[in-house]
């Protein structure tokens, strides 16, 4: 049975927590929607509306001044008072280990950009698209980091996901290429046992793109132990991300003598999409998309990791 009083308490908090965060995202001077554009905006009574809006301003987050048919202005804004009514206690985005340069210097971009929010923001590192998909379905984080690639698929294929960001001017990872044990292979053979990790979809979908119509043993690991597994010969070949010579100079690939191969016959879809990051959010975080949009600045985002990749700035980790 339904407490309608206790549903009715949790709806009233929930319209009065939406508008402070349209508040937090106004400026002095912005016009406020009306009470009607908010009870249709909502579908809930013209009292929850004007309820809510007193409250803000009984405690001292908003002042707002009606100007007869020209409608209704915010004069003032308490940014301070006003974020303890949006539910943004703090805010937490996940994107990959930052294991590479690419990766490390990302973090960096857009944690530097968010420690302008007045609210408290650290990055969760998960490997893993699916992974990052899953925790950002359970609204378990704010946002979080994908491939253009990737953030497309999931668009097409799930109705709570929004697109809140394309950092075009940004580098999600380099290149995938295919590494090869055996130095006079040089495309993936009938026979051949291919690491893959299922969690990772760009990896996984490319990976069964270059298998199409070959007898293949696919080997089941985890997308950033990889070079475990081909040190101990578990596997013949792997798709994974180039490693550049900052990278490779410790890695077991470049000590084993690994090579890559190019990928070929493959649309430009893994050319391009697969290198740049999307930041996606949950639809149902009410203006959650426009806050990242007030802070993250995609021109900005490039400009920093431009600087941490080439040695001007220090990187720094959320």
């Amino acid at each position: 049975m339904i407490n309608v009083s206790n549903d009715m308490y949790k709806k009233s908090s929930l319209i009065q927590m939406n508008i402070a965060r349209d508040f937090y995202l106004m400026h002095p001077g912005d016009r406020v929607p009306t009470i009607l554009e908010y009870t249709e905006k909502f579908s809930v009574s013209r009292g929850i509306v004007q309820n809510a809006i007193r409250q803000l301003e009984e405690d001292g987050c908003i002042e707002i001044e009606k100007r007869g048919v020209k409608g209704t202005f915010l004069r003032q804004i308490d940014s301070k008072k006003l974020c303890t009514h949006t539910g943004w206690g703090s805010l937490i985005g996940t994107m990959p280990l930052p294991l590479s340069i690419d990766l490390t210097s990302l973090a960096t971009a857009l944690g530097e950009q968010l420690e302008n929010a007045a609210f408290p923001f650290s990055f969760a590192y998960i490997t893993g698209s699916e992974r990052r998909m899953r925790a950002l379905e359970q609204m378990m984080y704010d946002f979080i980091v994908v491939t253009r690639s990737t953030a497309l698929k999931y668009l097409e294929n799930f109705d709570f996901v929004r697109e809140c960001i394309t950092l075009y001017h940004c580098s999600y990872a380099s290149d995938f290429v295919v590494y090869f044990v055996d130095p006079s292979k040089h495309e993936i053979e009938n026979g051949m046992r291919v690491a893959v990790d299922r969690t990772c979809r760009d990896q996984w979908e490319l990976t069964q793109r270059l298998c199409s119509g070959k007898q293949v043993e696919y080997i089941s690991f985890p997308y950033i132990s990889f070079e475990d597994l081909v040190r101990k010969k578990v596997a013949d070949c792997v798709i994974y991300r180039f490693l550049d010579n900052t990278e490779r100079k410790d890695s077991d690939l470049w000590k084993m003598g690994l090579h890559a191969e190019p990928i070929q016959g493959i649309e430009p879809f893994y050319n391009e999409d697969a290198k740049i990051p999307v930041v996606l959010v949950h639809k149902e975080n009410y203006n959650i998309d426009r806050l990242l949009q007030k802070y993250i600045d995609p021109v900005q985002s490039g400009s920093i990791q431009q600087a941490v990749c080439s040695g001007e700035k220090a990187y720094k980790l959320y």
